[in-house]
């Protein structure tokens, strides 16, 4: 296979890697973590006005009229400089409602995104619930949610969250309007430092969007695959960090980038980054062609956690007591990296789930 991006992808990936670069840097994210919100507002405005924040949803509603793959890039770039934007929960969200949504609910939410006056989220962590088609949170014949999800992001900045429950005909996506009654958050902080909330459902009204484990593995497929297209950027984003102040940074009268163990260090990790990339690029290219990409995303995942994680210790090593310096930009990335890595599973669970897939003969969609 061939992973180069065609034209218009490479024309997508510059558009987000400008924007962002431009705007976001270290004193304008100090800026923004100083404050509340944990949004780069103003940059998720240009990002619209680009429109890539609709990038993945149909053009009837004022989106791009493209894919994954094209979302993937964003996100990438989003990781890359670790800028705090809801472009992962907002488009995968959106996503599931012009995939399983009806035509009024489409055109009531989906315009908002494309320009970038609302904002969507996903709630779907649940303590000690690895199997997204088993969750605790459950939801009554009216639709009604009783239950909690913990770790969601933007929810304060969001209108509406697609969350998955168990229904009277077992597992299915709901859509849930935060405003509704019923609905309690309660606002903590990742290892980011991003305000996330536990969200309690007690009898909140909410829309069915998809009935069946086939729409809940829908959904799956496409936040692994984000997931990963967003650490891909931050791995990459920490490598390239690295790699400019071992080149810069001298010891004994040269650059220690020179020194054998060094150089080293920076190759093993950047193995670790382009194993992430072509795995990701490859779950990217399955789901956008309907094939099955599961194996490639538990591969995929296991990169992002493990392989991150070795890249992340080899920046903040190389670096030594800079490192850990909060004026200086490295640390924004490592705990991005640590954020991610444990989201939908560090190494373990991938492991655990490709092991028990190969046990039994079964897609490693099974978890």
């Amino acid at each position: 296979m061939d992973f180069n991006l065609d034209e218009q992808e490479q024309a997508v990936s510059d558009l987000a890697n400008q924007i962002l670069g431009d705007k976001i840097d270290h004193d304008r994210l100090k800026e923004i973590e100083g404050g509340d919100a944990w949004f780069a507002t103003a940059e998720w405005s240009l990002l619209a006005e680009a429109g890539l924040t609709g990038i993945a949803l149909p053009e009837a509603h004022g989106g791009g009229g493209l894919g994954i793959i094209e979302a993937g890039l964003v996100c990438e770039a989003v990781g890359r400089h670790v800028a705090p934007v809801p472009m992962l929960p907002t488009t995968l969200a959106a996503m599931t409602v012009a995939e399983f949504g009806d035509d009024a609910l489409a055109a009531q939410l989906l315009p908002g995104v494309c320009d970038g006056s609302r904002v969507l989220t996903v709630a779907i962590a649940e303590s000690l619930r690895e199997d997204l088609a088993k969750p605790g949170l459950t939801a009554d014949a009216d639709g009604a949610l009783t239950g909690t999800k913990s770790v969601v992001e933007f929810a304060a900045h969001a209108s509406h969250a697609v969350a998955n429950a168990i229904g009277p005909d077992g597992v299915g996506l709901y859509l849930v309007d935060l405003s509704a009654p019923g609905v309690t958050t309660e606002t903590g902080r990742s290892t980011r430092k991003e305000p996330v909330d536990e969200l309690t459902f007690a009898g909140a009204p909410a829309t069915l969007l998809a009935a069946g484990e086939s729409a809940v593995r829908w959904f799956e497929a496409r936040y692994l695959a984000m997931v990963c297209a967003t650490q891909l950027g931050v791995v990459e984003g920490q490598l390239r960090l690295t790699a400019g102040y071992a080149s810069e940074r001298e010891q004994f009268g040269r650059p220690i980038a020179t020194f054998q163990a060094v150089t080293q260090r920076l190759a093993d990790c950047f193995i670790q980054v382009e194993g992430l990339r072509l795995q990701t690029q490859s779950a990217l290219w399955r789901i956008a062609n309907e094939q099955d990409p599961w194996e490639d995303l538990r591969i995929a995942k296991w990169f992002g956690s493990e392989g991150a994680h070795f890249v992340a210790h080899g920046a903040q090593h190389m670096h030594g007591g800079i490192g850990v310096d909060v004026d200086y930009p490295l640390h924004r990335f490592t705990l991005w990296n640590k954020h991610l890595e444990v989201t939908l599973g560090a190494a373990n669970q991938q492991l655990r789930t490709i092991g028990a897939a190969l046990a039994a003969e079964q897609p490693t969609s099974l978890a």
